[in-house]
């Protein structure tokens, strides 16, 4: 599956690549791809092929750290977490990383978006119905807010709940800092299988105004088909 990104932005606007079995067949043709709209001041990183990710991160540490004698040290930080990062999303089946480069009077918002393709079980033709998920996540999740809450793209599974991030120290953050994560779950059409979009944020105070935030880019996201003539060709 491939992602078409309109946002003008960010600095790289190309496609991302995920595959969906085509040997389970629905009731139609699967859908190539998908349009997601992110905010300007985001920028995305495709995680595969590696070329093309390690060439976005590179150009993400040029543009936070242009000043390459003066800041050598920072842009080594910051490139090492972004290859870690980026590098154990790839290997999860991950499509693709965007990040947050907003800033509020002067400090940064830290916002992640992390596009995963789950893949159904084997056998398995159509994704489970929306309730039906979001039962199980309530069970897997006990103490999250789980809803199923109607998207263009289809009825989504809206999980929100709070975690203690692996990478918390790696990140800056101290060990005990709650993070606030956000995933929908969206049934791809005629396959099994489900697109996650993985918001994120350690900043607990401010969780209700960005996740309304969160939930937007959510609701942007569309489905192409290859009649569509966009998202295949990129």
């Amino acid at each position: 599956m491939t992602s078409a990104h309109p946002t003008g932005g960010a600095a790289d606007t190309g496609g991302g690549t995920g595959v969906i079995d085509p040997d389970r067949p629905g009731e139609g043709p699967p859908p190539v791809g998908y349009r997601l709209i992110t905010p300007a001041e985001w920028y995305r990183i495709p995680l595969e092929p590696e070329e093309r990710r390690e060439r976005s991160v590179r150009a993400l540490v040029d543009r936070t750290h242009p000043r390459r004698d003066e800041a050598a040290g920072p842009r080594r930080e910051l490139r090492d977490l972004l290859d870690h990062l980026t590098s154990r999303a790839a290997a999860g089946g991950s499509l693709e990383l965007h990040l947050s480069t907003q800033t509020l009077l002067g400090v940064p918002l830290p916002v992640s978006l992390l596009v995963t393709v789950e893949s159904p079980e084997p056998g398995d033709s159509l994704a489970i119905p929306a309730e039906l998920l979001a039962h199980g996540l309530r069970r897997r999740h006990p103490e999250a807010e789980v809803t199923v809450v109607p998207l263009p793209a289809g009825e989504a599974v809206r999980v929100r709940r709070e975690e203690k991030p692996r990478d918390a120290e790696d990140l800056g953050y101290p060990a005990d800092r709650t993070t606030v994560v956000l995933t929908h779950y969206l049934a791809v059409p005629d396959t099994g299988a489900h697109l996650l979009l993985t918001f994120s944020t350690p900043l607990v105070e401010l969780a209700d105004p960005l996740l309304e935030m969160c939930d937007a880019i959510a609701g942007s996201l569309i489905w192409q088909r290859e009649s569509d003539g966009e998202a295949g060709g990129r």
